[in-house]
């Protein structure tokens, strides 16, 4: 778990990096126990993917298989969470960066907090139908941009690469994501 005064170290750090200082990076405990830390935002934003989950199995047609439901959407939780740090621990050795991977992936992985608490609750306001699709794309799309500007920035500072090849990162990023979620969406759920 995480304590309160490290919760602290990592509120200032994100204060930092979104005012685009890379003194940012210093709040962020870059160890393998950090490591394991950083995926704490996961722990806070299940229950939020879980009541999106919920929400599209109540409109599924025809009902799916519960415990097939539960077991798949829990197991595409997972693989979201992890994957990119997974992807991003062989692209750091292939680009002589093996030492900078913390460096990176624990501020990335906690970035993923500021982001679901943003991204999940217009998820669940288009889900209950409050707001329509074109303000929720709309949304989606200012949001996408801030991503891939901080998204951008992190890799290039923690990194130390060029712009292009941070802003490919990020770009990586993106695509395993929708590859991963057009997959989990063909897995049969009946």
């Amino acid at each position: 778990m995480i304590d309160s005064e490290r919760f602290a170290q990592v509120l200032r750090g994100f204060w930092l990096l979104a005012k685009l200082e890379e003194g940012g990076l210093s709040f962020f405990e870059k160890t393998y126990a950090g490591f394991l830390r950083s995926f704490f935002p996961a722990l806070i934003l299940a229950p939020l993917h879980a009541i999106h989950a919920a929400a599209q199995y109540m409109t599924a047609t025809p009902a799916p298989s519960l415990s097939v439901t539960v077991i798949v959407e829990t197991l595409a939780y997972i693989l979201t969470c992890t994957l990119f740090p997974f992807v991003m621990m062989y692209v750091t050795r292939s680009m002589n960066k093996a030492d900078r991977f913390l460096t990176y992936i624990v501020p990335y992985n906690w970035l993923q907090l500021p982001i679901g608490l943003v991204v999940l609750p217009l998820i669940l306001l288009a889900d209950f139908q409050v707001l329509d699709n074109e303000a929720i794309g709309a949304l989606n799309f200012i949001i996408l941009g801030l991503f891939v500007m901080y998204g951008t920035f992190l890799a290039l500072i923690a990194l130390d690469v060029k712009t292009s090849t941070a802003f490919g990162i990020v770009v990586l990023d993106i695509v395993l994501g929708l590859l991963s979620d057009t997959l989990i969406d063909q897995i049969p759920k009946g």
